[in-house]
């Protein structure tokens, strides 16, 4: 447009048609450009103005304008959306731009059309793609979608197929694993590692109540047998006798066996109390046994937190597991080595072969030098203390003795040890103390539910007086001594004359 313009207003040939003609010439040579020049004489007389169209392209002619608009002189005028007739008579919607200017003394009106023709077939074809490609598009887009999806999920529908069909006897069968090593096949690994561990744990729960099944069936078979002999004649001592070592031996599986489901469970949860493990051990040296081995203490002072019950239990099976393969000799050890309590003990039997020292704390396994139930026990004993050792944060081994035989070693987490006094520090005189109710001793301990049958006992392991209250030697009830350190005293050597409670006198003032 500007060009134009300036073509127009130049007057190149000298006169207003001119000048018009030779713009449309050199400017408007496209067959599809829609431009006129119109210009406007002014008459001499009272006649009106004469506007003619002096230059026009092809496309628009000179028979008619383009528009009824006349600009003013350096006015433009933008008419965005109208419709203009080209030279053929067809009329097309187009943009039009009109501008006024001056030439050779006469006012000229210039309209540049841009036909939108080519707008309205991109806006038709926009539309029909909208209307008719993007439905088709999204269908088969979601048909595509639907085929990789399901095509990339088929190895898991196949796991989730292959789990719902399982059941506790199939077990044995895995899940398909695909040959990709993406998170499905990751998955399908996951899965077949915890079917593998519900097998194993399936399998230890079938080989257990199978072997409880038969520990029990064999003393349950004599007691049978023995009560059919005493209904059919007179009592044999003897009969009795085995009786009730295998009642005594019953109660004792049965015992077992409910301890380790408290452990499987729950958990043992032991009682939090200190205990002298040196004290534990040294009751093992008179403690009366079927085997004619004695047990060799050598302990030095070692206290742990935990429950002195489990302990000794821990000792004590141990021990009985070591005077049955012992042939002269069992040897009981407590040491401390920096912040661990260790307990040892050893014999002089024939060992735990190296391939079996892992399968020995299982339940139910006796190795085969010692398969017979008189030598071997029910199979529980190193499984209940490697169950208890665990509850106490500790750890229990095997390996060999220094002169032949097993030795088990448990270490536990020991408590710092007393500080002593210093030399010439002169000791406190002996005097009752009245402790305070918030002190562990004065506190009824806490009692295990499946443990009822035992004994009451004070935590510091004195059976406690049956039926009334504890009384100190001057009469105040309630009130446990301690001696300087601040430890209980045993009841037999209160009142300071060696004369037990239930035979002393009246107290002298």
């Amino acid at each position: 447009m500007q060009q134009l313009i300036d073509r127009v207003e130049g007057n190149y040939e000298g006169s207003s048609n001119e000048n018009a003609r030779e713009a449309i010439r050199v400017l408007a040579n496209t067959p599809d450009d829609l431009v006129q020049v119109l210009v406007r004489y002014e008459s001499d007389d009272d006649e009106d103005d004469v506007t003619v169209i002096e230059g026009g392209s092809d496309a628009a002619g000179r028979s008619q304008p383009l528009s009824s608009l006349w600009p003013q002189d350096g006015q433009r005028v933008v008419l965005p959306k109208t419709e203009v007739t080209r030279a053929d008579g067809s009329r097309v919607p187009a943009v039009l731009v009109a501008a006024g200017t001056v030439s050779a003394g006469n006012h000229v009106a210039i309209y540049v059309a841009l036909p939108l023709t080519s707008v309205q077939t991109a806006t038709d074809t926009v539309l029909f793609y909208l209307l008719f490609g993007v439905p088709i598009l999204i269908l088969v887009t979601g048909i595509t979608t639907y085929y990789f999806a399901g095509r990339a999920l088929r190895p898991v529908e196949a796991i989730r197929a292959r789990v719902a069909a399982m059941s506790e006897k199939d077990l044995a069968q895995r899940v398909p694993v695909p040959g990709a090593r993406d998170e499905v096949g990751r998955l399908a690994e996951t899965m077949n590692a915890m079917i593998g561990r519900l097998q194993d744990a399936q399998g230890v729960q079938r080989r257990f109540v199978a072997d409880a099944s038969h520990e029990l069936r064999s003393p349950l078979a004599t007691i049978a047998t023995g009560l059919e002999l005493m209904q059919r004649g007179p009592t044999d001592p003897g009969t009795v006798t085995a009786l009730r070592g295998e009642t005594e031996r019953l109660n004792r599986l049965v015992d077992a066996l409910l301890l380790l489901a408290r452990a499987d469970e729950r958990g043992l949860q032991p009682r939090r109390e200190e205990v002298d493990l040196d004290e534990v051990a040294e009751s093992e040296r008179g403690r009366p046994s079927d085997s004619r081995v004695v047990a060799e203490v050598h302990a030095e002072p070692v206290r742990v937190i935990g429950d002195r019950g489990q302990l000794a239990r821990v000792v004590r099976n141990l021990v009985d597991n070591a005077r049955r393969h012992a042939r002269s000799r069992v040897i009981v050890t407590v040491t401390r080595e920096e912040s661990t309590a260790v307990i040892e003990v050893s014999d002089d039997g024939p060992g735990v072969p190296a391939e079996d020292r892992g399968r020995v704390f299982e339940r139910f396994v006796r190795l085969d030098s010692a398969r017979a139930r008189a030598d071997g026990g029910s199979g529980l004993g190193l499984a209940i203390v490697a169950e208890v050792v665990a509850a106490h944060g500790g750890s229990v081994t095997v390996d060999d003795a220094p002169g032949g035989g097993a030795r088990f070693r448990v270490r536990l987490p020991a408590t710092l040890p007393q500080e002593p006094l210093a030399e010439g520090t002169p000791a406190a005189p002996w005097r009752p103390v009245a402790p305070a109710p918030s002190t562990a001793y004065a506190q009824r301990p806490v009692r295990d539910e499946d443990a009822k049958r035992d004994p009451e006992t004070r935590p510091w392991g004195i059976p406690a007086v049956p039926g009334g209250e504890e009384t100190s030697p001057w009469g105040t009830p309630g009130v446990p001594l301690t001696d300087p350190n601040g430890l209980p005293v045993p009841r037999q050597w209160r009142g300071g004359s060696g004369v037990a409670d239930d035979q002393r006198g009246s107290i002298i003032r």
